[in-house]
Formats: structure tokens, C-alpha cells, sequence
């Protein structure tokens, strides 16, 4: 598995990704405290300091690539963020996303397309297994169009994965739906 540079930047599908940091504080708690975007998240205290704790704490494990925390861009505007995680060997987990209210459909739908290229194309993972919260139909639904597989669920989360193989297959599809084929 190759380690993502500190400096990491991309452009993809007209928007701007790079790693997160402390700057970047305050819009992630606003977004993980909104009630709305929250509501099928784990809870996060509404304090900055605190995030930026997280954030440098988060930096030594990106160091040696145990975690990448990416956030996103459109026209210079921070739109939303996600991670790649819990990453042994071949596998790791795709999560914690997040976007900004009242963003074009295909913004967030977006991120993550390119959360998922960044982690099969370039760390060169294989297999992504993440989990929902069970409520949160649209996002199960979408990750089953992108090729997910069910695994199990408890009485709060459902549990997928997604092969490399899976998301090229679907890749394509995905791409015409949101017209950018």
C-alpha cells in the first residue's frame, strides 16, 4: 500500500481534494453538529479546540498511513469531508461522511466516486468494509448502485463491502445516472 503524501491534492470531476487539518476545524464540527447532516453519525461535541485535538492526533496516524482525512472543494468552497480508515493490508474502511446542506445532488454522490478511486487507485486497497446507519435508506441504496455487497446488520448499522472488481463494474453506470459519463 503506497502512504498519501502530506501535501496530497486532486482534481477530479471539477472538484479540489486534499487532506484534512486544523483550519478545517470549525466546518467539520458545523457540519457534525448540524441536526440535520448529523442525525445518522456518531455525536460530536460543538467544540473547535477539541476538533483540532482530534485533527492532531489524526495527523501522526496519516504520517503512517493508518488514516486519511480528506475534504472537499467546489469553487473554492469546502463542501463536505470523508475518510479512509482502519486500513490493514488489502482492506480498510471508507466513512465518516459528511457534506454541507443544500448542495446539487451530484456533489456529494461525487466525493464519494472519488473517496473510492483515491482508495483503489491510489493507496491500491481491494476491499472497502464500512457500515450505515440503518435508517439512513438513500445512502444503502446508493452504495448498493456502486456494486456494495450486504454483509449483516445489527440493530443500529448495516455492514457492506465493496471490491475493487465491484466498483469498476458499476462504475460506468454510476457515472451516466449522474450524467457525467
Amino acid at each position: 500500500m503506497m502512504i498519501i503524501d502530506k501535501y496530497f491534492q486532486l482534481e477530479k470531476y471539477g472538484l479540489q481534494i486534499r487532506l484534512v487539518n486544523e483550519e478545517d476545524a470549525e466546518y467539520i464540527v458545523s457540519l457534525r453538529t448540524d441536526l440535520r447532516l448529523g442525525k445518522f453519525l456518531n455525536s460530536t461535541k460543538n467544540d473547535v479546540e477539541n476538533q483540532k485535538k482530534w485533527i492532531r492526533d489524526y495527523k501522526r496516524r496519516e504520517e503512517i498511513g493508518l488514516d486519511y482525512y480528506f475534504i472537499y472543494l467546489h469553487k473554492g468552497q469546502r463542501i463536505g469531508v470523508n475518510r479512509i480508515y482502519n486500513i490493514h493490508g488489502k482492506t480498510a474502511t471508507s466513512g465518516s461522511w459528511i457534506c454541507s446542506n443544500d448542495l446539487p445532488y451530484e456533489l456529494p454522490l461525487l466525493t464519494v466516486m472519488i473517496v473510492r478511486e483515491i482508495f483503489f487507485d491510489v493507496l491500491g486497497l481491494e476491499i472497502d468494509l464500512f457500515d450505515i446507519r440503518k435508517n439512513n435508506k438513500k445512502v444503502i441504496k446508493m452504495h448498493l448502485l456502486l456494486g456494495s455487497h450486504h454483509i449483516y446488520e445489527n440493530e443500529i448499522d448495516v455492514f457492506h463491502y465493496i471490491t475493487k472488481n465491484d466498483y469498476i463494474i458499476n462504475k460506468a453506470k454510476f457515472l451516466k445516472y449522474l450524467d457525467l459519463n
